[in-house]
């Protein structure tokens, strides 16, 4: 297509105006933004105040996590909110919650909300930072999970800042589906965690997960146990401070019994028919 020789100069004009001049007079075009429309939508979490986004090939990539990694990333939280006090922050990745893996944000929130009707309320996170392997502890009340969020404030949370990332960005995109997903997730959770179906599941993993427990504590109980039995024979048994020590060899019948200070130093032969005996009479 014939293009003029004078918008050929206005276009050029403008790449030169974005371009960034760098020593030796070479220039750079700045990276381009990472597109929000290619990465998941985001929800926000009734459970810890967070905004997630679900861990897929496309994540995985713009973000460069490790091959394989599952779970959710937590993109921005609530600073007054459950996972700032839990210590998780923007950037982690959640990949299991109370034993239950982890594949969906909603899927966070079915097996919290799915505890707390049963009536427990610690729960314990493994997370991910940096390829790094962590744990995370917290408390979710089923007062605080009501807790209301003000949607209007999650674009102020304490966002994941990653390179061409753009949570500004990412939240404009997705702001009408953060709202509208947010109102529809109370409803959809009840009725997925009330279903036979999940509480058969979350019922016969639960087991698994109790077995797992008692075996480990099982495994820890065992090595205390190796550990004070090595602890006492070798510190405070018989060898040590025993017989040997302190017992009938070091300070009984050799050491100060009949052999050092008895029969035969201060018995019959050094102090008594020998040393004061018949042979010496005192006048």
């Amino acid at each position: 297509m014939y293009q003029s020789k004078t918008s050929f100069l206005k276009i050029s004009a403008v790449a030169l105006s974005l371009a960034i001049p760098v020593a030796g007079g070479v220039t750079l075009m700045p990276a381009t933004a990472m597109a929000a429309s290619s990465l998941p939508a985001p929800y926000v979490s009734r459970a810890l105040d967070a905004v997630l986004m679900p861990v897929d090939a496309s994540v995985v990539s713009a973000f460069g996590l490790a091959s394989g990694t599952t779970g959710v990333l937590v993109i921005a939280t609530d600073p007054s909110g459950l996972a700032a006090a839990a210590g998780i922050e923007p950037g982690d990745v959640i990949d299991f919650v109370k034993g239950e893996a982890i594949l969906t944000p909603v899927e966070l929130d079915e097996v919290v909300y799915y505890w707390i009707k049963q009536g427990m309320f610690d729960f314990e996170m493994n997370t991910q930072r940096g390829g790094k392997a962590r744990k995370a502890s917290t408390t979710i009340t089923l007062e605080s999970w009501e807790s209301v969020i003000d949607i209007t404030t999650v674009s102020s949370w304490s966002s994941y800042s990653y390179e061409s990332f753009s949570y500004s960005e990412y939240y404009s995109e997705y702001s009408e589906e953060i709202s509208s997903s947010y109102e529809s997730s109370e409803t959809t959770i009840e009725e997925s965690t009330s279903s036979e179906e999940f509480v058969s599941d979350m019922s016969s993993e639960d087991e698994g997960y109790a077995e797992a427990e008692s075996e480990a504590e099982g495994d820890d109980a065992a090595a205390d146990d190796g550990a004070d039995d090595a602890a006492g024979d070798d510190a405070g048994g018989d060898d040590a401070g025993g017989d040997d020590a302190g017992g009938d060899d070091a300070g009984g019948d050799d050491a100060g019994g009949d052999d050092a200070g008895g029969d035969d130093a201060g018995g019959d032969d050094a102090g008594g028919d020998d040393a004061g005996g018949d042979e010496e009479p005192v006048e």
